[in-house]
This record gives C-alpha cells, structure tokens and sequence, in this order.
C-alpha cells in the first residue's frame, strides 16, 4: 500500500511531510510548519526525537488509524498481587 507521507526530523521533532516532497524542496508538514525537506536517511540522532503529536493525528487520521492513545485504554502493568487487567483497561503484560 502506497503511503501519502513520509517523517522527516526537524526542529527536534519528526514530523509528517507529502511523500512526493524531494529534498531541498519547500513543503510543509502535516501541522502546517513550512520547511525545506531533507534527505531521506536521517542523522543518527534524529531517530529518538519525539515525534510532533499534530503531524500524528493528522498522518492517522489519513491511514485510518486511531489515535494513541486510545480513550478507555491503559497500559497499566498488573502488579504481582493482582495478575489479571481490570475491566478498560489493555491484558496485563506477563513477563
């Protein structure tokens, strides 16, 4: 399946720019921040920058994925005396 966006670090955030968007051409993010687009291999660190939580929503939103995270939704750890997940909540976890 083809993909309508790509990520792409910048200003210390990864954020979701038009796929056909080739580097050094101006475009603009999904948040609406105009930039001029990089390459498409990042620097080493750029790889753990959060990423723009608007850009997300809207990338989402159009590959029909629900947002993160869900409503009524934790992913709580069941504690040692308590195995098992309560109602609304995501299965515990067991090592």
């Amino acid at each position: 399946m083809p993909r309508n966006y790509k990520w792409q670090p910048y200003n210390g955030a990864r954020h979701a720019i038009p796929q056909e968007l080739k580097p050094n051409h101006i475009g603009y993010t999904l948040c609406g921040t105009e930039l001029t687009a990089g390459p498409d291999t990042w620097p080493e660190d750029a790889r753990c920058w959060p990423t723009c939580v608007e850009c997300d929503l809207a990338w989402r939103a159009d590959e029909h994925i629900l947002p993160w995270p869900r409503k009524g939704c934790s992913a709580t750890l069941a504690s040692p005396s308590s195995p098992t997940a309560t109602s609304k909540t995501e299965p515990a976890l067991q090592p």
